[in-house]
């Protein structure tokens, strides 16, 4: 530290006012993950962990129910228990989540626990060998299982997968959630085990409403902290239907007569009459922008506790023309728009997926799923555990295999045959089925005259026919992960509408039509195939493309020179294609790039400037004291100057906010072309570049910068032993300035 001030005085450097605490790495999410910022449920959680920690004399494998109406928070309590460190202390790795809800399927339980437990693939077992597999499983070590959502009051069935789950070692617990009373005692492995949540005390129920309603702790009008007393006393104690109401009141800001609207609505004498928060939720549902209403609805398309990619979501509101575009915006950024305000209603939720995620991912709570299927009425129809055909009426389908158990495989087949012969106007088919269920679909194709999107992912028939081509409307197409189609037809090139072409991980695809090139409305492009070039005539057509990603194309030897023409690219991502030796064109010809990703690509070379040796070996220590500048040591006006020079005749990259280089073990240095997104620059990541050493002179420049990742790159140095909180690194020291990287949160080396 004490050299690190001198390099501060020696280097001119000075204080910024930015804050500089250090900011834990936010682990893996899962759907057990929760906000650790839940009012009132304390004593809850620790009179169940005291539950799960002790003994039980009895039984080896002990079974607590959690019970309560829908809305009190029952998985919020049950994720909180779960992600305790005294209760991942107790049970190590052996912590396993499961969302339960619609069919009670023993088979697809088990297999799911199995696979959860060895990270196996067991779909193909029988089920006496998958039960005699789980039951070792289960014997080895103790083990806490959550089963999330349980509506079974079917006796035999949950014998069944009890039978299992008994077979667990001393200490082993099982923790569910459900509704219902009866479903409790007859899981419970005795009564004195079942709790019976209650509703939130009201103080609790008002903290909660303050802290969603106001954006302030200080000055809230005191007229309308009155009026939400009011409100909160009627809400039941439910903590779901106090923060719902408290978001949506956020929204109306300070008018008086909106929050009096709500609470004199006769919505109330419903709830008290129902005894159900759904009332509640339908209210903030009735008063929505109009605009937003089609788009939630159409939410109930996606199966309780999936998660929703943002991107997929905004590009099917896209396809339905649900988005409206004004004073020029994109659709897409109108489309983020629409997500973040349902966000803020609490009608979505955000979902980390992975470290760095960046919330590109987000799902429904089980009741704001249930309002969502109810105010779709006939217009949306989930097919899930039990088949049925749905209305003639119906505008929107999804079939959800995966959620289907075995024995009703026949039964869908049968269904979507009769359903599809007369969904004359059907405008969307979210297909996710096995391989004869969907040739049923592609084979009745030509009725669909009116399709918008057509999404059959994970099929494996061998040709799209040539009625693909009379769907004229169609404006998104998703293929993904056919692992047996070779060619796509000519007729493709008729759709003169789409909007988006996912063919991710077609593994035997040979190529495209030439004619997909020419589809001048194609927005969204992302491929895998076994072309060695992207053709250099056509390409130039796709001026309106905003995304190209191109996936596992081991042939792809080099990018094309017309890829200048694609003026309104925004996201390029370049993953897994082991043969690309170059791009093939100058980075700062695309002038709309906002994200660049690039994993996996073992032969690219991306050029910087060369390097003598002596500038070489004084690289490392250099990037460092760069690297002080971003964490809050400022260089004085003169040294900036001098820092680099901006790529001069070209105006490229000025947008780009994203940057990710992965598993590049030819990456020397950074391009220079990347000089001129220094302004613009939000999250810069490399990771697994072994041959990259040292950091750009530019990057001081880079006012904008959120967040910088480097993780295992050999060649990067390091400080001594391993530092906890920001990261965990344990490669020798290179030098004292590493530790300036402990100093502030958006900055993270791992080793």
């Amino acid at each position: 530290m004490d050299e690190i001030a001198e390099d501060r005085s020696k280097f001119h450097f000075t204080q910024s006012g930015r804050d500089g605490k250090a900011v834990p790495l936010k682990r893996e999410q899962t759907g057990s993950d929760v906000s650790s910022e839940v009012i009132g449920r304390e004593d809850d959680k620790e009179a169940l962990i005291k539950l799960l920690l002790s003994s039980n004399e009895k039984e080896n494998v002990t079974i607590i129910p959690i019970v309560g109406m829908g809305g009190l928070g029952k998985t919020t309590l049950a994720q909180l228990v779960f992600n305790d460190d005294r209760v991942a202390s107790h049970f190590g790795y052996r912590k396993i989540w499961m969302f339960v809800s619609g069919d009670f399927d023993v088979r697809q339980i088990s297999q799911r626990i199995a696979e959860k437990l060895d990270r196996g693939n067991h779909g193909h077992l029988d089920f006496d060998l998958l039960q005699n597999i789980l039951k070792q499983q289960m014997s080895t070590s103790k083990y806490l299982l959550v089963l999330d959502d349980v509506w079974n009051e079917d006796k035999v069935k949950w014998l069944r997968l009890k039978d299992l789950l008994m077979n667990g070692a001393r200490g082993s617990k099982v923790l569910v959630t459900t509704r219902g009373k009866k479903i409790a005692s007859m899981m419970a492995t005795d009564t004195r085990y079942v709790y019976n949540l209650s509703g939130l005390p009201y103080d609790k129920c008002m903290d909660l409403f303050l802290s969603w309603a106001f954006d302030r702790i200080q000055d809230r009008p005191q007229n309308l902290v009155e009026i939400g007393k009011d409100i909160v006393s009627k809400c039941g104690g439910l903590p779901l239907a106090v923060r719902t109401l408290g978001c949506f009141l956020n929204r109306k800001g300070e008018d008086e007569d909106e929050w009096l609207s709500v609470k004199n609505s006769e919505i109330w004498e419903l709830v008290q009459k129902e005894n159900d928060v759904l009332p509640i939720l339908r209210l903030t549902y009735d008063q929505m922008p109009q605009y937003l209403k089609p788009c939630f609805a159409f939410c109930s398309l996606f199966p309780k506790d999936r998660s929703i990619d943002k991107e997929t979501l905004i590009h099917m509101w896209m396809a339905q023309g649900f988005l409206q575009s004004s004073d020029g915006i994109p659709l897409e950024k109108i489309g983020h728009r629409y997500v973040n305000e349902l966000l803020s209603m609490s009608l979505l939720e955000e979902e980390l997926k992975y470290p760095g995620d960046e919330a590109r991912h987000c799902k429904m709570h089980d009741l704001i799923h249930d309002l969502a299927r109810l105010v779709a009425g006939t217009e949306c129809s989930l097919i899930t555990a039990h088949p049925k055909s749905p209305s003639k009426k119906v505008r929107h389908v999804s079939v959800f295999g995966s959620d289907l158990p075995e024995k009703s495989s026949s039964k869908v087949k049968d269904s979507i045959s009769e359903f599809l012969c007369n969904a004359k106007k059907l405008r969307s088919l979210y297909s996710h089925l096995l391989v004869e269920q969907n040739k049923t679909v592609i084979n009745l194709l030509a009725n669909l005259k009116y399709l918008r999107i057509l999404i059959l992912t994970e099929s494996e028939f061998d040709d799209l026919p040539n009625s693909i081509g009379s769907l004229l409307h169609l404006r998104y197409l998703d293929l993904s992960k056919n692992f047996r189609i070779r060619r796509l037809p000519h007729s493709i090139c008729k759709l003169q509408n789409l909007q988006k072409l996912k063919l991710y991980a077609c593994v035997k695809l040979e190529k495209l039509p030439k004619g997909t090139w020419k589809i001048a409305t194609l927005r969204h492009l992302e491929i895998t195939s076994k072309q060695e070039f992207l053709p250099k005539k056509g390409i130039e057509c796709l001026t309106s493309l905003r995304s190209l990603s191109i996936h596992n194309c081991y042939r792809l030897s080099t990018l094309v020179r017309g890829m200048q023409h694609l003026i309104a690219l925004q996201k390029l991502c370049l993953t897994d294609c082991h043969n690309l030796t170059s791009l093939g064109f100058s980075l700062n010809y695309l002038i709309s790039l906002e994200s660049l990703e690039i994993r996996n690509c073992s032969g690219l070379y991306l050029s910087g400037r060369q390097k003598t040796q002596e500038e070489d070996c004084s690289e490392g220590r250099r990037s460092f004291q760069l690297l002080l500048n971003i964490v809050g040591l400022n260089y004085k006006k003169e040294q900036i100057e001098d820092a680099g020079k901006k790529a001069e005749g070209h105006q490229g990259l000025q947008k780009l906010r994203s940057l990710t280089f992965a598993q590049l073990p030819k990456l020397l240095e950074l391009p220079c072309e990347l000089e001129n997104a220094a302004s613009s620059l939000q999250y810069l990541s490399i990771s697994n570049c072994d041959k990259l050493s040292s950091l750009p002179d530019w990057l001081p420049q880079c006012i904008a910068l959120k967040r910088l990742e480097i993780k295992q790159c050999k060649m990067f140095p390091s400080p001594p032993g391993s530092q906890h909180g920001s990261c965990t690194i344990i490669s020798p020291s290179q030098g004292p300035f590493f530790h300036a990287l402990y100093l502030h949160p958006s900055i993270l080396v791992h080793h």
